[in-house]
């Protein structure tokens, strides 16, 4: 059990760098979101991609680590602190664990925040497109000559939608 329980620490040390990485990519993100959109933004959602992959096959070797230890599936790390017997081990666990359920409500809150962002950056943009593809309002002015011609219209739509 004492190798389950040291292979369990380097799981979730490496889940923790993973997820303040994560933290650190979200923060950049929330900062570009409120500058400006930049090529950078790319940069960061592809090494979150990443970053979210390898944080899956960890998780699958946790969780065999914590059924190895508890003798069943499904079980959380706190119940599987109560079956070491190691009190190092078992205070490097519940730190690890603290630290990243504490870095995961990070995530979570910048995330929400840059959702909002997102939402409101998209609102412009939709706002700004009806602004440049509204029809041309009846001019109250023509030269001379031109009074009971009309002006012919603009198309009212600047992207085909079928595209």
């Amino acid at each position: 059990m004492s190798e389950q329980g040291k292979n369990l620490k380097q799981i979730l040390s490496e889940e923790l760098e993973i997820y303040r990485r994560l933290l650190e990519l979200s923060e950049r993100k929330k900062k570009l979101l409120l500058e400006k959109f930049s090529t950078d933004l790319i940069d960061i959602v592809s090494e979150e991609e990443k970053l979210s992959a390898r944080l899956s096959e960890l998780g699958a070797s946790r969780a065999d680590c914590l059924t190895a230890i508890a003798g069943r599936a499904n079980v959380k790390l706190e119940e599987v602190l109560d079956l070491i017997d190691d009190a190092n081990l078992k205070s490097d666990l519940w730190m690890l664990g603290t630290q990243l359920r504490e870095t995961l409500e990070q995530i979570r809150s910048i995330n929400e925040e840059n959702q909002r962002l997102l939402e409101q950056a998209l609102e412009l943009t939709q706002y700004t497109l009806k602004l440049i593809t509204a029809p041309p309002k009846e001019v109250t002015y023509r030269p001379p000559g031109q009074q009971g011609t009309s002006l012919p219209q603009r198309p009212s739509v600047l992207i085909d939608r079928k595209a």
